[in-house]
């Protein structure tokens, strides 16, 4: 066997939390080999995201620390080279595909630039031509439309799906040897991320080694040659994929098998009965177009038309699924009926009122019962605020809040599966599934009508994923709470919608029942999004990705 790529000896990190040291990452030790995918999963929180991080020396210090181990990449010790040194490898020898685009991509250039940037920092003797020629055909090949006018757009311009993307081709665009994979594929639909997994696939037939961290078993079948599972900052079972997924030794790997949502299962029961109730949210004939802008005084010279002619009803009580591609109008047919966007033409009523093209103020004593769970976390939360701040502000703005605010938070992170004890600590203290988790408890603490959940379990590793969408359902149930239900996960879309929406470039493909669609689709669109689906023990696709 040679000499691996990647060692991590005993490596144990510690951070500084609330006046004492909390042990985050309890002596792990592994190898990568060059040329090897290896998988590492787990809750969130198991620590998996720091350990990989630290290679890189990424773990935030203070509050984290490195309290003994080593991580050698060659011949050299990570943890002890000097910054100058350590800057050459990030990106160059050592890339990383963050969970957040939002936070790894700047706000104040275009993404062709950045991605541009980072070739001419680490390879000088190419010209700025080359470099901006480079970063479009990156962006093409990981599936941006239109790229060479994309890389000239702004990243809040981009879908979350299509940011994940950006991100994605910045980690390939100088062919590392190694690549961190923090749930990079987390936001992405299931057609564009087997395409990036073709990706993935060419660049370890080219001897790059790959640590994908992620919650997806599904994806672990079909990519990883070894896995780790991870679980209070240890790891509780290694080894190759098939032998731990037919026969897991440790009950805590069974039990993040068991939680796997899948085509084949039941979906859960609901009293929902669309023949008795009327429509709780009308949207008939919906326009969303967004002004592509060019020249120095940025006349508007064509039109975006992310949502064209839409028509959808979500009734009292109903979960009605959407789906699609990134960049299909999803986010923005969810944002537009809460008056997040403004729309072009058409009609939205809530309850039988029409409340197109309010704005702000005319929506305002609305917003209790009319709530969003965002599908990035990080930036949809005041970094200023603590926790029981975030959950409480709602409540108080609108006279809602029963009892004390300590209390009121802790009962619904409780509910959302996180500990009270963190009601005083501030977004940037909690891992990206951990961050979702108080979005949903902030958007379900305000006992709303109506809730646009998009991608709200995406981030989730898969026991808390099972046990948010018990809560949502139980919910739904003893508050008669709809939803629309945002999500490129079709077995989790079967789970728990009563109806779905197949959506494509701003258009209505295809609705109908969601057993029915999934049983039998009536578009070729349709099909090939059911047939991209990861199906863990599927032995035909994990044969064909690993020939």
């Amino acid at each position: 066997m040679p000499d691996p790529l990647l060692s991590v000896n005993n490596l144990a990190i510690s951070f500084h939390v609330e006046g004492k040291m909390v042990e985050a990452v309890k002596g792990i030790s592994f190898e990568i080999q060059p040329g090897e995918i290896v998988g590492l999963v787990g809750e969130s929180g198991s620590g998996k995201s720091v350990g990989a991080m630290s290679s890189l020396r990424l773990v935030p210090c203070p509050p984290g620390q490195v309290e003994s181990g080593e991580i050698i990449f060659g011949e050299k010790n990570l943890l002890g080279l000097p910054i100058d040194e350590l800057r050459k490898v990030r990106g160059k020898d050592i890339s990383v595909i963050f969970q957040e685009p939002m936070t790894a991509l700047s706000p104040l250039h275009p993404v062709g630039r950045q991605l541009a940037e980072a070739v001419l920092v680490h390879e000088p003797d190419v010209s700025r031509k080359d470099a901006w020629d480079r970063a479009v055909e990156w962006l093409d090949k990981v599936g941006i439309p239109d790229p060479e006018e994309r890389a000239k757009a702004f990243p809040f311009q981009f879908s979350g799906g299509m940011r994940q993307r950006v991100m994605i081709a910045m980690a390939l665009i100088l062919k590392p040897k190694l690549i961190i994979a923090d749930e990079p594929t987390t936001a992405l639909d299931v057609t564009l991320q087997a395409q990036i997994f073709d990706l993935i696939l060419g660049m370890k037939a080219d001897d790059t080694s790959i640590l994908f961290i992620t919650h997806d078993m599904g994806v672990i079948w079909e990519l990883a040659d070894r896995v780790l599972v991870m679980k209070d900052g240890e790891i509780v079972e290694r080894g190759e994929v098939e032998p731990i997924f037919e026969s897991p030794k440790d009950p805590y790997t069974r039990e993040l098998l068991s939680a796997v949502p899948r085509l084949t299962d039941e979906p859960l029961k609901s009293s929902f009965d669309p023949d008795n109730d009327q429509p709780l949210i009308e949207v008939k004939s919906l326009r969303t177009w967004f002004p592509v802008k060019r020249g120095v005084f940025a006349r508007t010279v064509d039109w975006v038309k992310a949502v064209e002619d839409v028509s959808v009803d979500v009734y009292f009580g109903e979960c009605l699924g959407l789906v699609g591609e990134s960049g299909s109008g999803k986010t923005t047919l969810g944002r537009s009926i809460l008056g997040l966007e403004e729309t072009r033409s058409g009609s939205i009523r809530f309850e039988g009122e029409e409340i197109r093209g309010r704005g702000y103020h005319g929506m305002r004593h609305m917003r209790k019962d009319l709530q969003m769970i965002f599908q990035d976390p990080f930036s949809s939360l005041n970094p200023r605020l603590t926790v029981q701040e975030i959950l409480t502000e709602g409540l108080i703005e609108h006279g809602l809040l029963e009892g004390d605010a300590p209390d009121v938070a802790a009962h619904w992170l409780e509910e959302v599966g996180l500990p009270a004890e963190v009601i005083n600590r501030y977004p940037h203290e909690f891992s990206g599934g951990q961050r979702q988790r108080i979005c949903v408890a902030r958007a379900v603490a305000m006992k709303p009508k109506f809730v646009v959940c998009d991608e709200a379990v995406s981030a989730l590793d898969v026991t808390i994923q099972a046990q948010v969408i018990d809560l949502l359902m139980e919910l739904r149930e003893k508050f008669g709470l709809s939803y629309l239900f945002i999500s490129h996960d079709l077995s989790v879309v079967k789970r728990i919608c009563d109806r779905t929406v197949v959506m494509r470039q701003g258009k209505v493909e295809e609705a109908g029942e969601t057993i029915e669609l999934i049983k039998n689709p009536q578009t070729d669109y349709t099909q090939k999004l059911i047939s991209a689906v990861p199906i863990p023990g599927d032995v035909s696709k994990r044969a064909r990705n690993h020939d």
